[in-house]
Formats: structure tokens, C-alpha cells, sequence
């Protein structure tokens, strides 16, 4: 085997980068450096879109890294991942070796939050849905060049056979996949009977084993994460065909979408040959001049391309070093105080240990008992349990919201024709949990004869009961399982009225059983006699938060009622106005089998449509433009409010519902630059494009810290929060303007101003002050992390108080705040 010896491997490197550096000193002679420079004048202060959209390409590759990690990815925050990305990315710049060095950063630096096994799977997969959408980009560029670049007879046939061979190894990949080949496992095996590998690779093969696993399973058991992984990764190659389109545009040179898909395909395809030289420096060059040749560009606009290209690669680079040393240096800072209460730590290690295992014991776990009443689906008598309010059951509504709040057993008590026919009907729907239970009871059993059967059931030592012909707000719910702290039976009330649910401990239900009349049959004859017997504290909550259905117009109420509680509290009279028509819209959305997410993305796609008519300047286009911005704000109520009528909240809806927002702005906010600079033909609009895209990203990674500081336990209550803490400071002109003026950047005003401006014309003072609210957003969410933030005890004990009248949500943030 050839070895080259290692101090032969230094001197090799320095004449390869003197050589390719020389090499780009003729390709700048070759192309004219005054062309070049002329060319790179007319680019001018557009690079900074370029630079900007490459920032967009960044986050969305963040994301999709981010959903690689399962169920671990909220141990980490966003912010951080992205900075791990870009120090990656700068390491990436050395070449296939930097990239390695890279990837291994990235794992090393999230070991403090991911277990190394899970971590190094995550890369893996990231850097491989990367490659495989890489790889598309490639065939689709080379089959898209066939037809647009005049190659001859031969070059034809060459290009075909290379995109069928593209083609079949990505079938092949994806047919190994699904039937779970052990691809790397057998290839290691291979490589392990070399005797030069044997030893190395005994030591790492069941580290080949846990991520060919690791790929399997983010494959098949959470098909929707790896899905929406590759769509992200796959959107980021479209970015990467945008910015050609962009910078030749610039430039002033009229290029189409599939143009520009071919000249990056072959740069691509430059960059595969370019890794095993040194910061593929002039080769990337190069390669650019020969392909804009193939377009009829002239040698000075290719290199320029190449040239802009690799500026904005600088720019991201040096952004990464940055964040690599800052993330070292946090490191370093945590490892220290770890290391300073070492002492301590150990002190109390197994007092943690016994608080933590009696708090994860069986017996203190909270059960549900929701209870049917005897024969309601006899006949033809109105079944108020199968009663559908929001499509669903009443039963089924109960059942989730106690599964969202946190129960981990939950038991519906029945006769045994009603709980023939109820389960039946509730297994239909397919969104009855596995892990209900269904307890029999006789026919005509008194509530005593069930309540023991319930208490026999399960080792819990607190109940709460539920009457299953009663729609709850979610909150009432949670409020209840909360609550199971006291020595005492609490019941939740308004005014004299008894809600229909108990909160109990076992020892009492105990007593209950034999002391209770026998004629007791109703959970609202069991509180009379609770209230007689033992001390009962009555919670008191309002009647809009509960209705109890008996008859058919009961259950109208009960829709009416459910209307009222897709509003939120932090809800602005803009808000307001599009609920009244976003809540129609959802209402008719929840008759067809489709999901919040669903709508996430095509209130996003309206948004990038208006982004495009933004984009193409002139008065018709810049107002129709404006119209779908606000279908679009109307929209992104809808989803929250599916997700809140079908009881389909969940966190990734959540981040889901936050990335299409953040897109959202993005997106209009390039489009209002491009529009601007065509309408007016001014490049000063592009510089105002730049200070705007940078305030954007900074407010999202501002805000994102923000949630992380003041709301990590419940992100969709920042917006209250924050409004608490800066209503407590009142004297702080800071705050009072921002408490003030915070409405203005709700996503559900910007698209009514905008709309107003573009009637009037007056595009150009909505951009400007576009600009200047972007960069003021940024400070006060700074500000307000540094300011408000507590230690972490002060928060969890306060965090029922901002939760208990609050509504689950999709919503991370209200437009950018």
C-alpha cells in the first residue's frame, strides 16, 4: 500500500496550495481584472442579498439537522445548533478533510446536551439527506441540460449514462433503506478482515451498527420528521439555484430557473473534483468560467460568479469561527462551575436519587376516570358521549385533552352495552389511544360499586374523575391533574353548579365506597354527599369553560362555546378580525382528513406567492401581492385552530408552524427588496434589503433566545410573559415604547399595513420603516432576555402562573416578537 511519509505530507500540501493559487492568479489575468472588476461593480451592494439568502439556506439545513435528533432535539436549543453548523461550515472550506473535521465539531461540541451515540447518528443523517438531495439536483440539472446547452452527439450519450447511473444508485439507496439492508455493517465486516483495519475496526464496528440503526429507525418509525428533514435539505438546493439566478440577475445577465439549475449542477459536480485540493481554491474558479462559457457568459461574469459565491462562503466562514470560538469558550465556562460543584454534587447525589425515583413511582401518578351514564346508547335516545362537538366526540375530546395534560393511565367506566357500542364507534375514528382502559361495570351498579372497581384497578393514589357527557376546556383538565397535592378532595365549580370533575385521593374514595348511600349514581350526587362527609374545596372556574350536554341543543352550545375558545387572551383587534374569518375557514377545514401541519405549508406557499408579486414590482402586482399577504396572515390562524378543534397540538406543529413563519418573513422581506430595486432601479434599496434581512435573522435568533430564557417550559405563553414583566416596569422608557409598539410586528397587523401602503402607493415608507423596526426588535428581545430572566427554580415555580387560564397553541411567537 502506498504511504507517503509524514514529513513529506507538509511540504506536498504548501506546493498544492502555491499551485492552485497560482492557478487563480491566471484565471484573473485570463478573464481581465478590469472586466472583473467592472462586473463585480455591478453586482455592488447586492451581495449582501446573496449573503442573506445564504443565511436562509443555512437555517433551513439547521432545521432539517434538527429533526434528525428525535425526540432529543428540544435539549438543545436552535440557536445553538445553527452556530454548530456554521463552524462546521467553516471548517468544510479546507475540503473533504475540513468537512470531516467539521462534522466531528459538531458532535463533540453536543455532547454536553446529546449522548455521543444519538449526536453522531444526527450528522450522519444530516450530511446524508444533504448528498442524496445533492444528487437530485445533479440529474435534474443534467437531464434539464440536454435540451438548453448545444453539446454534441457524444457528450448527449455521456451525460444520460451518468444521470441513469445517478439515477439507479438513488433507487438502489432507497430501496436498501426500506428493507433495511445492513449496507454498512456488512462493508465493515469487508474492511475488518484487512489486516491493516482489522484492529481499528473491531473498535468502531458497533459504531457503524448504531448508525446504520439510527438511519433505519428515523426512516421508519418517524417517517413525517425524516420527510420533512429532506424537504428542508432539498429546499436548500433550491436556494442554491435562487442565488445563481440572483447574482447573475445583478449582474445584469437574464438567466431562467432551469439555467441556473444546470450551472449548478456542474458546480456540484466541480466541487466533488475540487475536495481533494486545499480550500478547492481555483478550481472552483475554473471550473465556474468554463461552465458560464457553455451559457455564453464572458470569462470576467463567470469568474465573477465564482467570486461572489466564494465571498459569501467567507463571510458565513468567518460568522462560524466566530461561533465556534464562542461556543468553546461557553464550554470551557460550564465544565468549570461543573467541576466547582463536583464537591457539592456528590454531597447530595442520593438524596436526588431517592426524590427522583419516588417521583417517578407509580403510586403518585394522577389517573383518569371518565364515567358514562348507564344506557344512553339504547334505542334511539340522544347519545351525548358520541355527540360530536369539532368533529370529534365529546368522549374521545375528553380522553385526549387528559392524555395532553399529562395522565399516563386513564379508564372510562360503563355498562357493558355502552361500552360495546361506545368503543366500537371511538375505534373508527383511529385517534383512540391504545392505552385507554375500559372498565365493565353492571348494569344499574350504584357509583360506589364503580368507584371500587376503579380503585382496585390501579396502585394511583389520586383520582381525578370525569363526567363523560361534559366538553371541557383543555385547561380545566391540566388544572385538575395539577392539582393532586393536597390531603383533600377538590372539585371544580362555578358558582353552586358542579363542573363534572373530581380531584381525590385514593383513601377517601375508600371511605366513600363504604360509607356512601346506595342510592348515589351520579358524580354530582357524589359531591352532595362528599360535601357532607368530608371536607371538599371547590375550584372555582367560569361557565364558558365547560358544557354539560344532554340534549341536541346542548351540543349546539357546546360548538359556540368551542368557537369562543380558539380565541386567545393576547389576542389584538387585529387578531380579532381574522379570527372572524379564519375560524369559518377552519370549521370547514376539520370535515376533510386534513392536518395542521398541512396547513402550515400552504399558508406558507401562499406566502412565498405574494412574496413573488412583491418581487415583480409595479402598483397592480405590489397590491395584489399585499392581498395574499393577508389571506396569508388569515391562514396562519387556521392551523392552530385545526390543530385546537381536531386535538392535534404537538411540538413539532409547533416548530413547524415557527420555521413557516420565520420562512414567511424571509421570503416577503427579499421579495419587498427586489420590488423596490425594479420599480426604482436604485442599488440603495438593496443596501436597505440587507440592513432588513439582517435585522430579521437577528430578531428570530434574538427571540428564540428570548423563549429559551423566559419561556422554555411553555414557548407559546412568551408574548404573555413578556407583556407581565414589562407591565411590571412601568418607569422603563425602553419597555413602555416597547409595550406600546409591540403590535405593529404581530404578524396579524404588518399584512393590514402593508395593505394600506400599497393602496396609497407608498411602498417605498413601508420598506423603510420595515428596516428600522426590524433593527429595533432585535435590541428590545436582548434587552428583555437580560432583564427578565430568572433562575430556573424561580421560573418553575412561577410557571403555573402564567399557565393556568392559558391555552395550548401552535404558536411560538406572534409575528416576529
Amino acid at each position: 500500500m502506498l504511504r507517503i511519509p509524514t514529513k513529506a505530507q507538509l511540504p506536498l500540501r504548501l506546493f498544492a496550495i502555491a499551485m492552485s493559487a497560482g492557478f487563480f492568479v491566471y484565471l484573473i489575468w485570463r478573464a481581465g481584472p478590469s472586466k472583473l472588476w467592472e462586473s463585480l461593480s455591478e453586482l455592488g451592494l447586492g451581495i449582501i442579498l446573496v449573503i442573506a439568502l445564504a443565511g436562509v439556506s443555512h437555517l433551513a439545513r439547521t432545521w432539517g439537522w434538527r429533526l434528525t435528533l428525535g425526540d432529543e432535539q428540544h435539549k438543545i436549543s436552535f440557536s445553538r445548533m445553527v452556530g454548530l453548523r456554521l463552524g462546521a461550515e467553516a471548517a468544510g472550506q479546507l475540503g473533504i478533510l475540513g468537512q470531516t473535521l467539521g462534522d466531528s465539531v459538531r458532535v463533540s461540541r453536543m455532547s454536553a446536551e446529546i449522548p455521543v451515540a444519538s449526536g453522531l447518528a444526527s450528522v450522519t443523517l444530516d450530511r446524508g439527506l444533504y448528498v442524496v438531495t445533492g444528487i437530485l439536483t445533479t440529474i435534474a440539472g443534467i437531464l434539464a441540460a440536454l435540451p438548453l446547452v448545444a453539446l454534441s452527439h457524444t457528450l448527449r450519450l455521456y451525460a444520460s449514462l451518468f444521470a441513469f447511473t445517478l439515477i439507479a444508485f438513488l433507487m438502489v439507496t432507497l430501496f436498501a433503506v426500506r428493507k433495511r439492508w445492513p449496507v454498512l455493517s456488512w462493508s465493515a465486516r469487508i474492511i475488518g478482515r484487512v489486516p491493516t483495519f482489522k484492529n481499528w475496526m473491531e473498535n468502531r464496528y458497533h459504531l457503524a451498527q448504531s448508525v446504520e440503526n439510527a438511519l433505519f429507525d428515523f426512516h421508519h418509525k418517524t417517517p413525517r420528521a425524516f420527510w420533512a428533514s429532506f424537504s428542508l435539505n432539498l429546499a436548500a438546493q433550491c436556494l442554491a439555484v435562487s442565488e445563481v439566478c440572483l447574482i447573475l440577475w445583478l449582474m445584469g445577465v437574464k438567466i431562467g430557473f432551469f439555467s441556473a439549475l444546470v450551472i449548478e449542477a456542474l458546480t456540484k459536480l466541480v466541487n466533488v473534483l475540487g475536495n481533494f485540493n486545499p480550500g478547492n481554491i481555483g478550481t472552483y474558479e475554473g471550473g465556474t468560467m468554463l461552465i458560464g462559457k457553455m451559457f455564453g457568459l464572458s470569462s470576467a461574469t463567470g469568474l465573477a460568479l465564482g467570486l461572489s459565491r466564494r465571498l459569501r462562503s467567507f463571510f458565513w466562514a468567518a460568522v462560524g469561527g466566530i461561533c465556534f470560538i464562542l461556543l468553546t469558550r461557553s464550554r470551557k465556562h460550564r465544565e468549570s462551575k461543573i467541576l466547582g460543584s463536583t464537591t457539592a454534587t456528590v454531597a447530595t447525589s442520593h438524596r436526588a436519587r431517592a426524590n427522583s425515583s419516588s417521583n417517578r413511582s407509580p403510586e403518585n401518578e394522577i389517573a383518569f376516570a371518565i364515567f358514562l351514564a348507564d344506557g344512553e346508547t339504547t334505542g334511539s335516545q340522544f347519545c351525548a358521549s358520541l355527540s360530536r362537538v369539532g368533529t370529534l366526540p365529546i368522549l374521545l375530546r375528553t380522553i385526549l385533552a387528559a392524555q395532553k395534560a399529562g395522565s399516563t393511565r386513564i379508564m372510562v367506566v360503563a355498562d357493558p352495552i355502552t361500552k360495546r357500542k361506545v368503543q366500537r364507534a371511538l375505534f373508527f375514528t383511529g385517534r383512540l389511544p391504545e392505552s385507554v382502559e375500559w372498565i365493565e361495570a353492571a348494569a344499574g351498579a350504584s357509583l360506589s360499586q364503580r368507584l371500587l372497581l376503579i380503585v382496585n384497578k390501579t396502585p394511583s393514589e389520586w383520582f381525578v374523575l370525569v363526567d363523560g357527557n361534559t366538553t371541557y376546556h383543555p385547561s380545566l383538565l391540566r388544572k385538575a391533574s395539577e392539582s393532586g397535592n393536597e390531603r383533600t378532595a377538590l372539585a371544580l365549580t362555578s358558582g353552586d353548579e358542579f363542573a363534572g370533575i373530581f380531584v381525590l385521593p385514593v383513601e377517601m374514595l375508600r371511605d366513600f365506597t363504604e360509607r356512601c348511600p346506595t342510592q348515589t349514581g351520579t358524580l354530582e350526587e357524589l359531591h352532595a354527599s362528599l360535601t357532607e362527609m368530608h371536607s371538599v374545596i371547590s375550584i372555582p372556574v367560569t361557565e364558558e369553560q365547560w358544557q354539560r350536554v344532554i340534549t341536541p341543543e346542548d351540543c349546539e352550545a357546546a360548538e359556540r362555546k368551542l368557537d369562543r375558545w380558539l380565541v386567545k387572551p393576547t389576542d389584538g383587534i387585529y387578531a380579532r378580525m381574522n379570527r372572524r374569518i379564519s375560524i369559518p375557514i377552519s370549521r370547514q377545514l376539520i370535515k376533510f382528513p386534513i392536518t395542521p401541519n398541512m396547513v402550515s405549508l400552504f399558508t406558507l406557499g401562499v406566502g412565498i406567492a405574494s412574496a413573488g408579486f412583491f418581487a415583480y414590482g409595479g402598483y397592480w402586482s405590489t397590491l395584489l401581492g399585499a392581498f395574499l399577504c393577508l389571506f396569508a396572515s388569515i391562514l396562519d390562524g387556521s392551523d392552530g385552530e385545526v390543530a385546537r378543534l381536531k386535538l392535534q397540538e404537538s411540538d413539532f406543529g409547533c416548530w413547524l408552524e415557527t420555521m413557516c413563519d420565520y420562512a414567511f418573513y424571509l421570503f416577503l422581506l427579499v421579495g419587498m427588496t427586489i420590488g423596490q430595486w425594479r420599480s426604482s432601479g436604485s442599488k440603495t434599496y438593496l443596501l436597505y434589503g440587507g440592513l432588513l434581512l439582517f435585522g430579521a435573522l437577528a430578531t428570530f435568533l434574538a427571540t428564540g433566545w428570548e423563549r429559551h430564557r423566559l419561556a422554555a417550559g411553555r414557548p407559546e405563553q412568551l408574548l404573555r410573559i413578556w407583556q407581565g414583566h414589562a407591565e411590571s416596569r412601568p418607569s422603563n422608557p425602553f419597555l413602555y415604547f416597547a409595550r406600546h409598539t409591540e403590535f405593529i410586528i404581530r404578524r396579524c397587523f404588518f399584512p393590514y399595513a402593508l395593505l394600506v401602503f400599497a393602496l396609497f402607493n407608498l411602498m417605498n415608507v413601508a420598506f423603510v420603516l420595515s428596516v428600522i423596526g426590524a433593527n429595533l426588535v432585535w435590541p428590545i428581545a436582548l434587552y428583555s432576555s437580560l432583564a427578565f430572566a430568572r433562575p430556573k427554580r424561580q421560573m418553575v415555580e412561577n410557571r403555573a402562573d402564567f399557565s393556568q387560564n392559558a391555552e395550548p397553541s401552535r404558536e411560538y411567537a406572534a409575528g416576529l416578537l
